[in-house]
């Protein structure tokens, strides 16, 4: 049976909170981007905010205002999402940085959470964020000094093993990544334009490094969390 209609009834849809929440994010970043030289972390340039949204790294890098409470915060946040797109263009369609060592760590972590909040999302996103968040902490120490940073990463209370074993096994986990050539951490500009020479030669036949426009559309392991969109709020 239909109901009566209620008279005076109205439901009215407020975004001023969201458009305020949008603007505080920004102008932290705006901030951030004017005190610290972040263009040599910067792997894509293309950032969108979406207020009480997800944060994560793509297809798009997008930043809720979930972790932006204050400027360092946001800011090992957002370098977080740009090192998934650091060990992006690092790869090619043929090959994923992180797999020549993906078991080792395994070996290392054989009991390593696989759930949030302790772990990742999963079994595999777990391992890959061990690397992801080494290499956040590392670009952050770059910015403010390591006892910040490794202050903030102790304080997160997402992937909170991920943090803990990688501030409490930083030189063995730095001895590792540099032996897979990912660090020192290469600059933006300097890997935009390996991949841009990059194109053409593959396109005559050599079996070199691949630029982004031309890479398949279903990457490797260390990719393939891109489609569930990897950041910080979905592991």
């Amino acid at each position: 049976m239909a109901h009566a209609k209620q008279e005076g009834f109205r439901v009215d849809v407020d975004i001023d909170h969201a458009r305020r929440e949008g603007e505080r994010v920004l102008a932290l970043l705006t901030a951030l981007r004017r005190r610290h030289d972040l263009a040599r972390f910067e792997y894509t340039n293309i950032v969108r905010i979406v207020p009480g949204g997800e944060t994560f790294s793509h297809p798009v890098l997008t930043l809720g205002n979930r972790f932006a409470d204050n400027e360092d915060i946001l800011l090992s946040t957002y370098l977080h999402e740009q090192m998934h797109w650091y060990l992006w263009y690092l790869g090619t369609p043929d090959y994923d940085p992180v797999a020549p060592f993906f078991d080792e760590l395994v070996r290392r972590y054989p009991d390593a959470p696989i759930q949030l909040p302790d772990g990742a999302r999963n079994y595999e996103s777990t391992y890959l964020h061990l690397v992801v968040n080494w290499l956040e902490v590392a670009a952050t120490s770059e910015l403010i000094g390591r006892r910040r940073a490794f202050a903030l990463a102790e304080a997160q209370w997402t992937y909170r093993w991920i943090y803990r074993t990688v501030v409490r096994d930083w030189d063995s986990l730095a001895e590792l990544y540099e032996r897979h050539g990912l660090v020192p951490i290469r600059s933006a500009a300097e890997l935009h334009a390996e991949n841009a020479k990059a194109v053409p030669q593959a396109l005559n036949g050599a079996r070199r490094k691949i630029g982004a426009a031309a890479r398949r559309s279903v990457p490797p392991r260390s990719h393939r969390r891109h489609q569930e969109q990897n950041g910080r709020s979905v592991g």
